[in-house]
């Protein structure tokens, strides 16, 4: 993931560091806005594992927490959680693109900054078996747990669009690319959860045991990190892959209308104005 992060920020770097060159060979640039409405669900089971992955170490802790507060002595022996999720989404964004075959060119090569808001609703069905290390009794705790994880990110993307049959009046058009974060997204970002269950056993007292915290990403990355065991599926920048398919229409000859389709770390369908100088 390190390796795949450091090669797109060498890539906008390098695209920003020959713009002034491109400029002066001559071509046509672009300069557009769009909004985008995004979602996760249609990701499924992938977008399941990735929310286990991220939720997993921190509900197992803090219900066990919570659980040793009365019974210093008992230790996990097994733990499941089922996850379910509704998801939502905002994306503002502004770039620039370079079209080195000109006015009806049909290849670019454009740099955005991208400010989204992301919001997703998991629910999660937890199952904990517990065993005290002195008696050898044991316990289990059933439940469940909700969380609200909000990301915000300003990101910075390198695409690379391909219009198809661009004199048209309306034609489709292709892109692909991706990009990063600034590492302020983490601190930005937060995951709020909450959990309920029966604990019951030989080990214990029938109860209902009941928590919750709001942390930042990045105090769960750091809590994760320092668990050696754990394979935390966040760096200390956000990814974004991009690969959106849309139609381009001619409004007039400087002005396009953009709507399209495709994959922005999820699903988004997004519209938008270009000014083509």
């Amino acid at each position: 993931m390190r390796v795949r992060t450091s090669a797109v920020i060498l890539l906008v770097g390098l695209l920003l560091a020959v713009a002034p060159a491109l400029l002066a060979q001559g071509g046509h640039w672009e300069f557009g806005g769009h909004y985008g409405r995004w979602s996760l669900n249609l990701l499924g089971s992938k977008a399941n594992e990735l929310l286990n992955d991220t939720l997993d170490t921190e509900l197992r802790d803090r219900i066990l927490e919570t659980i040793q507060q009365d019974y210093p002595n008992l230790a996990v022996t097994n733990y499941q959680q089922d996850i379910n999720f509704d998801s939502s989404g905002d994306n503002f964004g502004a770039g620039i693109r370079w079209y080195p075959g000109g006015h009806y060119g049909s290849f670019s090569l454009g740099v955005s900054i991208e400010k989204s808001q992301f919001k997703i609703r998991p629910n999660a069905g937890v199952a904990m078996d517990l065993q005290d290390t002195i008696s050898s009794q044991a316990a289990n705790f059933d439940g469940t747990a909700s969380a609200t994880a909000l990301l915000k990110a300003m990101s910075y993307q390198l695409t690379f669009r391909w219009d198809i049959f661009p004199r048209g009046l309306i034609h489709p058009y292709l892109t692909i690319g991706g990009g990063v974060s600034t590492s302020k997204a983490l601190d930005d970002s937060t995951v709020q959860y909450d959990y309920t269950g029966e604990l019951t056993g030989g080990a214990v007292t029938p109860q209902t045991v009941t928590g919750g915290d709001l942390k930042t990403l990045r105090q769960l990355r750091d809590d994760a990190l320092a668990d050696a065991s754990t394979d935390f599926p966040i760096p200390n920048f956000l990814p974004f892959v991009q690969l959106n398919l849309g139609l381009k229409a001619r409004l007039t000859k400087m002005v396009h209308l953009l709507v399209d389709v495709g994959v922005f770390d999820g699903f988004m369908a997004t519209a938008g104005l270009a000014i083509r100088l």
